[in-house]
């Protein structure tokens, strides 16, 4: 016993302590962490109070997680949760159940301790919890990572562990025995109004999330008629919270089939209206649940029975629609969505599968299925005469029709019906014969079939133009293709064969449209091949292609265009040597191949030429197995192994010194009009690329090493920038152990006679150094002192700006490897830490002089030359002046900018003074963090001398944190305050945040809003560091404890509140953030009515149905604005009353009225429901804020000083939630 208890308080201890890190920065820590809950005991044991407490604070934030990998793990996580909860609480029951039964008569009270009762009610509590909070992240404005998490965790819960009572007794629509589990619940109207919700969700996971839940769902009995739930604050007062809104504000009192009936219709009408690809998917879902299996809760559906007749009844309608657009393409657009009916039929068709064992499939219903595939080809058949018209325009893009401006149809509108018409079209043929196991559809197939399937499709990939168009058909010709050579009829295994006959004649007839990349031909030879992967067949038709691909092009009669099917036998080999599926066959004829793409570089015809270099960069792909070996840390033995190729290739040496030597007989130097000196680089381009490609991948051969080194070092020198940077990085992988830095050190004392040579050097050294081992620093301190003693004559003695920044771009890499920082580009500037500056005596550099260090010091700050080259050399200058921006460990702000530029830059609040260049005004952005620093801890006490500077730097950050901002300004502000908050530690104005500094932190707060990542993770850090310094002043005692995004927001805004919650300003920004009019940048003490807008215009705006076809994404999809104003409501009403503004509050108060009275007038008389009005993301945003600002102002409104009468809100209050109720029963 004594051991047992022992070992359950050790995991116990182990439980606590995984509950500190579920919070913790880094994904590693907090993935350990969430094991050590779920498995450091075992399953039945109880979870800790604290554990449970620290699950209902971070799990909301797991559900927010970005990285899809992490969100995976956490999913995998949390159903383990959910499987342990479940073992634990029906351990509880089977102990009360047996403590019960023991019990003698005479007890009163069952043997049960009263901490086992307690904690079987937190475990219920905390799974209540979590399944109501699962329902609320079901919300519109909630994220697609919320939103994809929540419904996996609640599909998991219904497919296992849910006791639902079917109709069919213990075991669900799938067949699968259902669990004896304690976590059961009755299903409420309002998970039922988010799944149809979200049935229409922009994103395909979610929409198929959603409807097989809702299958799941169709099994229950009935659904819960939910009654209204009033709670009071404790004053008195009504609580009208956001939470009632998110469920819609209203009781469900509703049966099934009227809620489906009502959505199903809702979403009809949407997708004719907008004609977009997800209303369209939505439908089809719908539609198929509705007259699917299970939908009668007493009876099995009458699809299942006789699934015909309901494929019957949609297919007239598809007939109807392709009339319409055989009839008026443009008319169809608007009124007639074919996609959607399609999308439709191929969701009843897929359906069929399942209820194969109880259909039994005699003569007569045989033939029924194949009337009904007749009919589907014959449709598919009337959709391509249809589209092809838009669909095989050599540009479809821009083909434009009569009568287009009649219907209000744009080209783009045009153009994406009939390709979602013919994706779907093929789409649904391709799921009839797609089956793995036999299905009525089928099993209709014959030959018949299959060859009006297969001409359909080859002529559609023959003709179109439109490259998403045969893309979708090639993959069911390609299916067709591979169930006719599996037929056991030999009419029907001989089809592929002839289409493969008709291709080439295909192939011969269009040698003049080389337009598309051959367009659908390619997919039809791969496809036919799909049915023949190995064998005499294949290697036949290979040769074939290789026969006429190498054939020499001859003119075409009709004038001076040349006849050239070689380019479509180039791209059909491209693509099956890339094709993964013939990995194996085409081994044999990659050296043949080789050989002809070779002789295709040499051709007059440029097609030929562009073809040529697309299959040999196919060819490169598979001569390492489609294994990238190019990269500066792959392994010697990796590299070795790759180099086995020229053994199995043996004419590849041959070929890389014949693409490399070519290059020879072209004299540069020779006057050449511009366009023919144009072309001549490209063409070298075109040859020396793919050798050095060659050679990156799997080295020099030993055969011709000589000559090949030598032409690679001709080019490494020559004219052609890109060319000698690819050459410097292909001799750079050659190298290996010590020679390398060897090598570097000998580079430049090689002599060179021209720039371009010393750029190859410099560029060689680059690409060397990069390979030098992090750990050996001797060896690369001592090649940074070779090479910075050629210093005066790199950059004193040289007057070409080219070469002087390529030598300082080495400089700055060397010195970036220095300080064991990750090596970063001359473009990203933002992420250097204050505590990164170098200086000669940290990099232990004594053996330099100090005349030379003067001289690069001074280089930097020089101002460069001007000329078409001095952006180069400015770039390269920065890069480096980042890296000595602070000596002996002073911040030298004068180094960087002008005279008084760190204050001119915030006094202009137009933000006009700010250089235009981005990379330099990031770059001041970035160290006015440290000045700002300096001049608070020089201010020490009287910190109203930098309140005006303070203001404008909090504006710059504010305004280069704006969502509209490029990325590396918002980066630029992050790292600014970072480096602000670093130098302060310890600062009093940092473990209470002063009103000179709340805008600060307010900006700070934002920054954990942005749409970007790296600017999120940036600012939680900072976030982090402040509040380990607030939560323990003693700075010997303060340990990094960084917290995850979620995490640091809520915690800043924690400390906020308690720490401002006497601040005026927190107020009113407070209440800017929950109505709406947050200014970004400006900052008031006050709310003017002319910044607030009207609620009333507001709704009715956005009421308005947008029938675009294509909706403009927002900026940030990050955020979510009905929860940010929860959050800033909570900060709010914990804020010391004293501070609140009369006028601001009047002025709120007026608004939140006048938004009460839009919200009922609204639902006079409007039904709700699902896919209603409420869903719509921004008015569910818009009620949650009126809502919020109206509870507010009750609970200011009471206290002595306002007088506000508050019986009118009130009352709007009550109408409001009276009109909601009523809005679904209408």
């Amino acid at each position: 016993m004594e051991h047992a208890s022992s070992k359950s308080i050790d995991s116990r201890t182990a439980e606590i302590i995984g509950a500190d890190l579920l919070c913790h920065a880094d994904s590693q820590t907090r993935s350990a962490a969430f094991s050590l809950i779920v498995h450091s005991s075992p399953s039945k044991q109880p979870l800790a109070e604290k554990t449970l407490a620290s699950l209902h604070y971070t799990l909301p934030f797991y559900h927010a997680e970005v990285d899809p990998k992490l969100r995976q793990d956490n999913l995998a996580m949390i159903k383990k949760l959910i499987t342990r909860l479940s073992a634990t609480l029906k351990t509880f029951t089977n102990i009360s159940t047996s403590s019960v039964t023991k019990a003698s008569p005479a007890s009163k009270v069952a043997p049960t301790s009263i901490d086992e009762s307690r904690e079987h009610e937190q475990h219920e509590a905390f799974f209540a919890w979590y399944f109501a909070f699962l329902v609320q992240e079901l919300g519109p404005t909630a994220s697609y990572q919320r939103h994809v998490v929540a419904l996996k965790v609640l599909e998991f819960l219904f497919s296992n562990l849910l006791t639902l009572q079917t109709p069919w007794g213990d075991r669900n629509f799938y067949g699968h025995k259902r669990s004896d589990s304690p976590l059961t619940f009755d299903i409420d109207a309002e998970l039922v109004t988010s799944l149809l919700d979200l049935i229409i969700d922009p994103f395909d996971d979610v929409r198929e999330l959603a409807a097989t839940i809702l299958s799941n769902i169709l099994q229950t009995t009935s659904i819960k008629q939910e009654l209204p739930v009033h709670t009071h604050m404790s004053n008195g007062h009504p609580l009208f919270l956001a939470g009632p809104w998110m469920k819609k504000m209203t009781v469900r009192f509703c049966t099934a089939n009227p809620m489906w009936t009502d959505a199903l219709y809702r979403i009809k009408a949407k997708m004719q209206s907008t004609g977009r690809a997800d209303h369209a998917d939505g439908f089809g879902r719908l539609y198929d649940l509705f007259h699917g299996p299970n939908v009668n809760f007493n009876e099995r559906s009458m699809y299942e029975s006789k699934p015909e007749a309901t494929i019957a009844e949609i297919l007239s309608d598809l007939e109807h629609a392709i009339s319409l657009a055989g009839t008026d393409i443009h008319l169809a657009v608007r009124h007639a969505t074919l996609h959607g009916y399609l999308i439709t039929m191929r969701y009843l068709l897929v359906r069929t599968s399942c209820c194969t064992d109880t259909y039994a499939l005699d003569p007569q219903a045989l033939e029924t299925w194949r009337y009904i595939a007749d009919r589907i080809l014959d449709l598919s058949s009337q959709v391509w005469e249809a589209v092809k018209v838009i669909l095989t325009a050599d540009a479809p893009e821009g083909c434009e029709l009569e009568r287009q401006d009649e219907f209000d149809v744009s080209t783009k509108d045009l153009l994406s019906y009939c390709w979602r018409a013919l994706k779907e079209s093929s789409t649904l043929a391709h799921s009839m014969i797609s089956n793995s196991k036999p299905t009525p559809i089928s099993q209709a197939f014959q030959w018949d079939q299959y060859h009006k399937l297969g001409e359909l499709t080859f002529q559609q990939l023959a003709e179109l133009r439109h490259r998403g168009a045969f893309s979708a058909v090639s993959r069911t010709f390609a299916e067709c293709c591979l169930r006719c050579a599996q037929s056991g009829e030999s009419e029907t295994q001989v089809l592929p064969k002839d289409w493969y006959q008709k291709a080439l004649l295909c192939m011969q007839q269009r040698g003049s449209a080389l337009t598309r990349r051959s367009a659908g031909l390619p997919a039809i030879f791969t496809g036919i091949l799909t049915a023949y992967p190995q064998g005499s067949f294949f290697d036949e038709a290979l040769r074939d292609l290789q026969s006429i691909a190498d054939s020499m092009p001859v003119p075409d009669g009709g004038g001076d265009s040349v006849h050239l099917p070689q380019v479509h036998a180039f791209n059909c080999l491209k693509d099956i040597f890339t094709e993964t599926k013939f990995a194996g066959s085409v081994e044999q004829h990659v050296s043949d191949s080789l050989e002809i793409a070779v002789r295709a570089l040499e051709s007059n015809h440029w097609a030929i030429r562009n073809c040529g270099l697309m299959l040999l960069k196919a060819l490169i792909t598979r001569l390492n197995d489609g294994t990238n070996t190019a990269s500066c840390r792959i392994s010697n033995a990796h590299r070795r192994l790759s180099s086995l190729v020229y053994d199995k290739y043996q004419n590849l040496p041959d070929l890389l010194l014949r693409l490399l030597q070519y290059q020879d007989t072209v004299n540069l130097q020779i006057p050449q009009p511009e366009t023919k000196l144009a072309e001549t680089l490209v063409l070298q381009a075109q040859r020396v690329f793919p050798a050095l490609e060659i050679i990156e991948q799997s080295g020099v051969p030993t055969r011709h090493q000589s000559e090949i080194l030598q032409a690679v070092w001709r080019h490494l020198e020559g004219p052609v920038w890109p060319i000698r940077e690819k050459a410097a990085k292909a001799l750079g992988y050659l190298p290996v152990g010590d020679n390398i830095e060897r090598e570097m050190k000998q580079c430049l004392q090689r002599p060179w006679t021209t720039h371009n040579a010393l750029h190859g050097r410099h560029l060689y050294m680059k690409y060397l150094h990069a390979r030098m081992e992090p750990g050996a620093e001797e060896a690369v301190q001592g090649v940074f002192a070779q090479i910075f003693e050629h210093f005066p004559t790199m950059i004193s003695g040289n007057r070409c700006a080219i070469t002087r920044s390529s030598y300082t771009n080495l400089l700055a890499q060397m010195l970036e490897a220095e300080t064991g920082r990750d090596r970063v580009s001359g473009q990203t500037l933002v992420h250097v830490e204050s505590h990164c500056y170098l200086t000669p005596e940290k990099l232990r550099m004594e053996s330099q002089s100090a005349r030379l260090w003067q001289e690069f010091f001074s280089y930097l700050h020089q101002p460069c030359a001007p000329g078409p080259s001095s952006a180069w050399e400015e770039a390269a200058k920065l890069r480096c002046k980042i890296l000595v921006d602070r000596r002996d460990g002073e911040p030298k702000m004068e180094s960087f900018l002008p005279v008084n530029a760190n204050r001119t830059i915030f006094k202009n609040r137009d933000n006009d003074s700010v250089p235009k260049d981005p990379q330099h005004s990031n770059h001041i952005l970035c160290q006015t963090g440290n000045y700002m620093a300096s001049q608070v801890e020089a201010a020490d006490q009287a910190m109203s001398s930098i309140t005006e500077d303070l203001r404008s730097w909090t504006r710059a950050l504010a305004l280069a944190l704006d969502e509209e901002a490029d990325v590396s300004a918002r980066q630029a502000a992050v790292e600014s305050m970072a480096r602000f908050f670093e130098m302060v530690k310890g600062s009093p104005i940092l473990l209470k945040p002063s009103p000179e500094t709340l805008r600060l932190y307010l900006v700070l707060y934002d920054s954990l809003l942005d749409d970007d990542e790296d600017v999120r993770e940036s600012g939680a850090a900072t976030v982090s560091k402040i509040l380990v310094s607030a939560s323990s002043p003693d700075t010997s005692t303060r340990s990094a404890i960084p917290y995850m995004v979620p995490a640091a927001r809520h915690q800043l805004l924690r400390l906020l509140r308690d720490h401002c919650h006497g601040s005026a300003g927190l107020w009113t920004e407070s209440w800017r953030r929950i109505i709406g009019c947050h200014i970004v940048g400006g900052f008031t003490d006050t709310i003017r009515p002319t910044q607030l807008s009207s609620p009333r215009t507001l709704l009715k705006h956005l009421k308005h149905e947008d029938d675009a076809l294509f909706v403009e994404e927002k900026q940030n999809l990050y955020i979510d604005q009905a929860q940010e104003a929860m959050l800033w409501q909570e900060v709010l009403l914990n804020m010391d009353p004293t501070v609140s503004n009369a006028g601001v509050l009047q002025h709120t108060r007026s608004w939140a009225l006048e938004g009460l009275d839009a919200l009922i007038e609204a639902a006079e008389g409007k039904k709700d429901g699902p896919l209603g009005w409420t869903s719509k993301p921004d008015i569910y945003v818009l009620g949650v804020r009126i809502l919020l600002a109206a509870e507010a102002v009750l609970h200011f409104g009471q206290y002595d000083g306002f007088n506000l009468d508050d019986q009118a809100l009130r009352e709007r209050l009550r109408d409001t939630i009276r009109a909601t109720a009523r809005m679904d029963h209408q």
